[in-house]
């Protein structure tokens, strides 16, 4: 973070409706984090129903208010009712690249021309709606080369679980035939998921129950939460040969991830990928 600079007001900050934020005066930076800040008489995260962060007219990330809370303190980062944290680095990373690496570049060559952040709001009481952008300036250190043009790209699916077993899930992405992608991590908000097995060219590589799962996060200094089951094959805070990559340009030609539920429910499913602007 180079510098902190507070984002353009919002419009359209009402009880229930989306409000509009113009983040046109940030092309030519890096964005690493948003933060916002949520006031008025009752505002809290549980209000925003959707936050979309578009660029050049594309939804390239998005989550909602209860679910990031939840994945931001699965990641390690404060919880504040009056603050929402959209961070595209990894703060606990080991590595410097490991860590910066999902940062937005709208930098000249990137190719954005326009960027906006949609909050949809729901149930919310004369709400008010700011915040601040770090950001950071482009940079040619060769260091950083490889990892520039990555960015965090945020999907959300949802899923109905019919009942009880274990099932392939529809995870946004991952089938190698539509061009695979690069996962980070993978948030699956469920009350009933109890295991995850993920495979790639016919070989198991992951296979643990949800108390394994969390145990092993537990020791790599991640806070599991309450119905949330995050694959997370980066947790040691390092990049190379850890992200989940399904795409053929990796060699990859099929890749599974299973669940297994030990009762029906609809589920959300989240990613965090990392790829170039040019894959939206």
């Amino acid at each position: 973070m180079n510098k902190q600079i507070i984002l353009d007001p919002f419009s359209n900050v009402v009880a229930t409706g989306v409000a509009v934020g113009d983040m046109n005066k940030f092309l030519g930076t890096v964005v690493e984090k948003i933060t916002l800040d949520l006031g008025g008489t009752t505002f809290t995260p549980s209000h925003i129903t959707s936050i979309q962060l578009k660029l050049n007219g594309k939804v390239v990330w998005e989550s909602s208010g209860a679910r990031l809370v939840a994945s931001n303190t699965y990641l390690g980062g404060a919880t504040d009712n009056t603050k929402l944290k959209i961070d595209f680095m990894d703060r606990k990373a080991v590595t410097v690249n490991a860590r910066q690496v999902g940062s937005i570049d709208l930098s000249a060559g990137s190719g954005v021309t326009s960027a906006r952040l949609e909050v949809s709001i729901s149930g919310a009481t004369a709400p008010t709606l700011g915040g601040f952008v770090d950001v950071s300036p482009p940079t040619a250190d060769p260091a950083e080369a490889g990892i520039r043009p990555l960015i965090a790209r945020r999907h959300a699916a949802t899923v109905v679980v019919g009942a009880a077993g274990t099932f392939a899930l529809p995870i946004p992405h991952l089938d190698p035939a539509g061009g695979g992608s690069n996962y980070r991590r993978i948030y699956i908000y469920s009350a009933n998921m109890t295991g995850l097995k993920t495979q790639r060219e016919g070989v198991t590589e992951h296979e643990l129950t949800k108390a394994q799962n969390e145990a092993a996060q537990k020791d790599n200094g991640r806070v599991p939460q309450t119905n949330l089951f995050v694959f997370d094959p980066c947790q040691d805070g390092q990049l190379t040969g850890r992200t989940w990559d399904t795409r053929p340009v990796s060699g990859v030609r099929s890749a599974q991830l299973y669940a297994t539920f030990s009762a029906g429910e609809t589920i959300t499913i989240e990613t965090d990928e990392l790829l170039p602007i040019a894959a939206y």
